[in-house]
């Protein structure tokens, strides 16, 4: 029995003892102090009802009407006792209660008014409508000849809900509109709420949802406030309704969660109610049976005892199993409501599932759909730089060239995002070579460090082994996105990457990576908030910096997938540091990777400690990216070949030995056709071009190319079957992949069915040249 229940029933004594005292100094009760007592305990129960605490307004109304049984006010406490009976579905008592008071009062006073009032409410539930106008009718009769302003403002909401209920819809909503703030200036919340709920039906079946929003919002604020669990329940289911008409499918959960609970609630309520009242009922039949079997007694006493026992215990037992069955009975329907609402809940889930693949198949659509065009804005940027333009026209040329760029890491970053919220991400195990990957970065970035007049140094442990076995690629991309970052928010600073070897065993190493800068740091409220998806640290440095927001979530997202976290410490005005640490495998090359004197870094090219990224083009490029990695790719286990040590001359292949190397370019799009031959062309290759793969197959058997560029989505017969039926009859010829990689796409897979590398569309050309080139393995095209 809750606290509030125990208050009520102490209340209840409390009020039994003044009137005992009545009683005792006076043979009859004064009226006034029935009403006080009545009426404290009726508002009491009206709380109840409005909060669907039914078993509590049961109780204190049972006491009402005994205090009232003799009394003129008996006609209030049985008004709240019929909307005790409206309320928990008992319609039958409710109308056999207001026949009763009918008989009772007089036909042209204002109680009989409201109990009309309380009769339409009852009618326009169960849809007697016709009998609800009369009613209705009735009252307004008898208050235009006996004014009542409570009564009139309530009349006019059962005229109102009436309009509702026949769908007349206009005039149901300027009444309910005239009569919200009526009700809010008197306090009458409970009536205020109940029209907001009607006025947001009118609203729903309008198509307004946006008012049925705003509506629905107030309504349920001023019941929770209020806990008028009676409307907290529709406007719960209803408000459910309106979030998934606009689509908010996580939240319509909840308040459909909302609403089931009440339901629950309710329906226990209703089923202890139900048992009490079966229970008062069983008692009195009980007590009836008793006084009948003390009379049998009296009549029989010459009867054998043992066999009167036995009747008062079949009798009892047959009443205890009554009752068994009617409160099984009641939870049965109650296990079914809530049943039914779970399988609602499972639905809406399932629908926000749908949603939620459907927006991750459109970013993936939109992203390889826009890499099309851009590859044609980047191609001929390019191709008008190349012929020499004018000092003016340059400058514009590379703005559109940097616009192109942006925009590609833009779409690369959105992508990424994609796989990683819809779970397409796998890691690779592949041996790599950890301190080349992080100097090649430092090199790729000096650009745009050195743009923002930013030093770069990075600190590399050397007894990290010389080769680690995990996924390059997304260590590559956490630390571009990092040390980007930094660039991004320093100026005229430093940037330090520091790699350290933390743990080593025989085959685990742990790795930690520290990149810190000196720039404008990030406030302590807004570091968390940074790794969210979209989020900057405010609008003013998105305006003044750029970007999406999206490198960072990347980051986390990736550093999570690979069992670890970023810890950040930064500070305003002093820089910040991102710290996480990587648990990699340690294979067995090691020892013949050492052996052999492969070279492992760029601190043994340049022969520093403390590498501040100053060395020169020419020793930058000492060993090509795309080499180094094909070298990772390639050699695992001790067995490995050494890769030769001239794989790639240093010399500038001539004219006329690249335009013997015949290409064909296999693309189905006409620009991009023009695009990729011009650029091909400025360096003196020979072109073919294949309009889509079965083209191709056939023009590789009748004819010897040096190299095949073979676009993935074209019509007839698409890149990857093409290939397939390529490498059937020729396994020695190049295929590069040229493709815009979509969700669905993965590296090994292209890998797997013959290409021997891949170039993502819209490429750098820089990028492009460099994997014709590793394709070539004797020339440097220049």
């Amino acid at each position: 029995m809750s606290l509030r229940l125990l208050h009520n029933i102490l209340l209840l004594f409390l009020l039994s003892g003044v009137l005992h005292n009545s009683y005792g100094q006076n043979d009859t009760v004064s009226t006034s102090s029935q009403k006080i007592a009545v009426n404290a305990i009726l508002e009491k129960a009206q709380a109840a009802l409005q909060s669907a605490d039914y078993e509590e307004a049961n109780l204190l109304l049972n006491s009402a009407t005994e205090i009232a049984k003799d009394s003129a006010i008996y006609a209030e406490a049985q008004m709240v006792r019929i909307s005790y009976y409206q309320n928990t579905r008992q319609i039958k008592y409710a109308e056999n209660a207001i026949e009763e008071l009918t008989s009772y009062l007089d036909k042209s006073s204002t109680n009989y008014a409201q109990l009309l009032l309380l009769q339409a409410d009852l009618l326009i539930q169960t849809d007697e409508l016709i009998q609800a106008k009369d009613a209705i009718s009735d009252a307004q009769i008898i208050l235009a000849q006996s004014p009542d302003k409570d009564l009139s403002v309530l009349l006019k909401l059962r005229q109102a809900e009436l309009d509702l209920k026949i769908e007349n819809y206009n005039t149901a909503q300027e009444a309910l509109n005239g009569l919200i703030p009526i009700f809010l200036e008197k306090s009458q919340f409970f009536y205020a709420a109940r029209a907001q709920l009607d006025l947001s039906h009118i609203y729903l079946e309008n198509e307004n949802y946006d008012k049925a929003n705003s509506i629905l919002t107030e309504c349920i604020a001023l019941a929770e406030k209020y806990n008028f669990n009676l409307i907290l329940k529709e406007a719960y289911l209803r408000y459910s309704q309106v979030l998934k008409i606009n689509q908010e499918f996580e939240q319509s959960v909840i308040y459909l969660e909302k609403y089931t609970d009440l339901i629950g609630t309710e329906n226990s309520s209703l089923t202890s109610t139900a048992s009490i009242i079966e229970i008062d009922k069983l008692k009195k039949e009980n007590k009836a049976l008793l006084d009948s079997n003390t009379e049998k007694t009296k009549e029989l006493r010459g009867v054998d005892t043992s066999y009167i026992l036995l009747c008062v215990f079949i009798t009892l037992l047959s009443l205890l199993t009554l009752s068994l069955f009617k409160n099984n009975k009641l939870r049965a329907k109650s296990n079914n409501v809530l049943e039914n609402k779970n399988s609602a809940l499972i639905d809406e889930r399932d629908r926000a599932q749908d949603a939620a693949k459907i927006k991750a198949d459109f970013l993936s659509t939109i992203t390889h759909e826009l890499r099309t065009p851009l590859y044609a804005v980047t191609g001929l940027t390019h191709l008008l730089l190349d012929t020499k333009p004018r000092n003016d026209q340059k400058e514009h040329l590379e703005t559109l060239q940097s616009s192109g760029e942006y925009l590609l890491s833009l779409i690369d970053n959105i992508l990424d995002f994609n796989k990683l919220e819809a779970n397409k991400v796998e890691l690779e195990a592949i041996p790599f070579d950890l301190s080349k990957r992080v100097h090649d970065i430092g090199s790729s970035l000096k650009g745009q460090a050195t743009d923002q007049n930013n030093k770069l140094h990075i600190q590399y442990d050397n007894s990290i082994p010389s080769r680690l076995q995990g996924d390059p690629v997304k260590v590559s991309q956490i630390l571009i996105n990092l040390i980007g970052n930094a660039i991004k928010f320093t100026k005229d600073g430093d940037i330090y990457i520091r790699v350290n070897n933390k743990s080593l065993n025989a085959d685990k190493c742990l790795i930690r990576f520290e990149i810190e800068d000196n720039g404008k740091g990030i406030s302590e409220e807004k570091q968390q908030a940074i790794f969210e998806n979209f989020t900057q640290e405010g609008s003013s440095t998105t305006r003044e910096y750029g970007g999406t927001g999206l490198g960072l979530a990347i980051v986390k997202n990736l550093v999570t997938l690979m069992g670890s976290e970023v810890i950040l410490n930064s500070e305003v005005g002093r820089g910040s540091k991102f710290t996480f640490e990587i648990w990699f495998d340690v294979p067995d090359s090691n020892k013949f990777f050492k052996e052999n004197h492969f070279p492992r870094s760029k601190t043994e090219l340049t022969q520093i400690t403390d590498n501040t990224i100053t060395s020169s083009e020419n020793e930058i490029q000492e060993t090509s990216p795309t080499e180094a990695n094909s070298k990772e790719e390639k050699e695992s286990g001790s067995d490995a070949t050494p890769p030769k040590e001239e794989v790639i001359s240093t010399k500038q292949a001539t004219p006329a030995e690249l335009s013997n190397k015949l290409i064909l370019v296999v693309e189905d799009n006409k620009i991009n056709q023009m695009i990729t031959r011009k650029i091909l062309e400025s360096k003196n290759f020979s072109c073919e071009v294949a309009n889509n793969g079965l083209e191709a197959v056939e023009a590789v058997k009748t004819a010897k190319y040096d190299l095949i560029l073979m676009d993935i989505h074209m019509p007839i017969m698409d890149g990857k079957e093409a290939t397939k039926k390529i490498r059937s009859f020729d396994p020695e010829i190049p295929i590069i992949a040229l493709t815009a990689v979509t969700l669905s796409e993965s590296e090994k897979d292209f890998y797997e069915i013959g290409f021997d590398d891949i170039i993502p569309k819209p490429f750098k050309i820089e990028e492009f040249f460099e994997k014709i080139q590793k394709a070539f393995t004797n020339f440097e095209v220049l």
